[in-house]
């Protein structure tokens, strides 16, 4: 299961994603940006240390995540993402696409 928990630090929402982002799943995530950018947010960072496998479906809703923060005058990065994250970014080439920052502090300060 896909867990989510919400914090905010300045202008930064920080989203830390817990558990497997995969087809089941990866809608939601979709969701809470959606949600973020509605209540004013246009600074996310996606906290995927806690991220414990992420399939194809998953890595189209970060594509997704990360579109719809730019169409709304956003910035998406990721935050200390785990080995498996860090795969399959790397396999997908998203990792060119997307800030990648090795921790919550290193992304919340240049956010």
């Amino acid at each position: 299961m896909l867990t989510f928990e919400l914090s905010r630090y300045g202008a930064v929402s920080l989203v830390e994603v817990g558990g497997r982002l995969d087809d089941s799943e990866s809608f939601r995530l979709s969701a809470v940006i959606g949600e973020e950018l509605e209540a004013g947010a246009r600074k996310i960072a996606l906290d995927m240390s806690a991220i414990d496998d992420i399939g194809e479906a998953g890595l189209f809703a970060l594509m997704q995540a990360l579109k719809l923060a730019r169409r709304n005058g956003g910035v998406l990065c990721l935050a200390q993402p785990s080995d498996a994250v860090r795969a399959a970014l790397a396999a997908s080439a998203l990792d060119q696409l997307i800030r990648i920052y090795d921790s919550r502090a290193e992304a919340l300060e240049r956010l």
